[in-house]
C-alpha cells in the first residue's frame, strides 16, 4: 500500500499516569464502547488514533477515511478501517452506527485546495458527518475546530469553523466538546512557508504568551482523548481552550 499512511505508536507517545489511570477506569464503568476517527490520516487524526490504540479503553477503534492506514503498535486487532464518503449521509449514518463515540479532525486549508473546497471539507463535510453521527446515536461528539472560531468572524476561516462548532453544540448530543487548538506544532512533510517561518517565531511568542500561541498535535489529540475518559453525569457542551489543553497535559506528566 503505497498511498498508505503509517501510524506507529511506540516509547516516544507520552500519556502519563493519570491519563492511563483514567482511561483504565473508563473502561471499567463503561464497557464495550467504540470510538470512530473522522480526519484519521491528518496531523491530528493521526495522534487521535495512537492515544485511543495506546489507551486500550475501546472494545473497537474505527478509522473512516479516504486513504488506507498501516497501523503498528498494541491492540492492533481492534483497528477497523472503513472509505470516507462525506457525501453519502445514508452511508455515513451506517459508518457510525455501533459506535458510542467520535473524534472529528475534518479539515483543509484554502491556500492548499482553494475556497470552495475547503468550505466543502471543513463546513459540509464536518455537518454531514456530525448530523449521521447523531442519528446513528453517538454519545458523545469531540471536534477539533481552532482557536478564533467564530460563526460572527469577517474571515472565511473563522467564521466557517464557528458556524460549525455552533451547529454541532446544537444538535443535542448527550456530550458534546469542541477543541480550541492555535498553531499547530508538528512535523507535517508539506509544511507551508508561512508555517516554517511560524516554526522558528513560536517559541519566542510561546515565551511571551505562555499557552496562547502553539501546542504541539500530540498534545491537542492527548486532551481529547484525556477528556473522553471523564465522568459527566448531565448532558453537557464544553469548549476547551489551547491554554486548558497544555495546562492540563502539563499536570499530568
Amino acid at each position: 500500500m503505497s498511498d498508505a499512511v503509517k501510524i506507529v505508536v511506540d516509547d516516544k507517545l507520552v500519556l502519563g499516569e493519570p491519563f492511563t489511570k483514567a482511561a483504565s477506569e473508563f473502561k471499567a464503568r463503561s464497557p464495550g464502547k467504540s470510538a470512530l476517527v473522522l480526519g484519521s490520516t491528518g496531523e491530528v487524526g493521526r495522534e487521535v488514533v495512537k492515544h485511543l490504540m495506546a489507551s486500550d479503553a475501546f472494545d473497537k477503534v474505527t478509522v473512516l477515511a479516504r486513504r488506507p492506514i498501516e497501523y503498528t503498535g498494541p491492540n492492533a486487532e481492534k483497528l477497523k478501517q472503513k472509505p470516507a464518503d462525506f457525501e453519502n449521509t445514508e452511508q455515513l449514518e451506517r459508518d457510525f452506527a455501533g459506535h458510542t463515540h467520535a473524534f472529528s479532525c475534518l479539515g483543509t486549508t484554502r491556500a492548499k485546495n482553494g475556497k470552495d473546497a475547503f468550505y466543502k471539507v471543513d463546513h459540509d463535510y464536518a455537518l454531514n458527518a456530525a448530523k449521521a453521527a447523531k442519528t446513528a446515536g453517538v454519545e458523545h461528539y469531540s471536534n477539533c475546530s481552532s482557536n478564533g472560531a467564530d460563526k460572527n468572524s469577517m474571515f472565511l476561516y473563522m467564521k466557517t469553523k464557528g458556524e460549525v462548532d455552533s451547529e454541532i453544540q446544537d444538535m443535542g448530543f448527550p456530550r458534546v466538546s469542541i477543541f480550541h487548538p492555535s498553531m499547530l506544532l508538528c512535523d507535517r512533510k508539506e509544511a507551508r512557508l508561512i508555517e516554517r517561518a511560524a516554526s522558528y517565531v513560536m517559541p519566542l511568542l510561546d515565551y511571551v504568551m505562555p499557552g496562547k500561541m502553539s501546542i504541539p498535535t500530540s498534545t491537542v489529540a492527548w486532551a481529547m482523548v484525556n477528556n473522553t475518559f471523564k465522568k459527566v453525569d448531565t448532558p453537557v457542551a464544553e469548549l476547551l481552550t489551547n491554554k486548558q489543553m497544555l495546562d492540563e497535559f502539563k499536570k499530568s506528566q
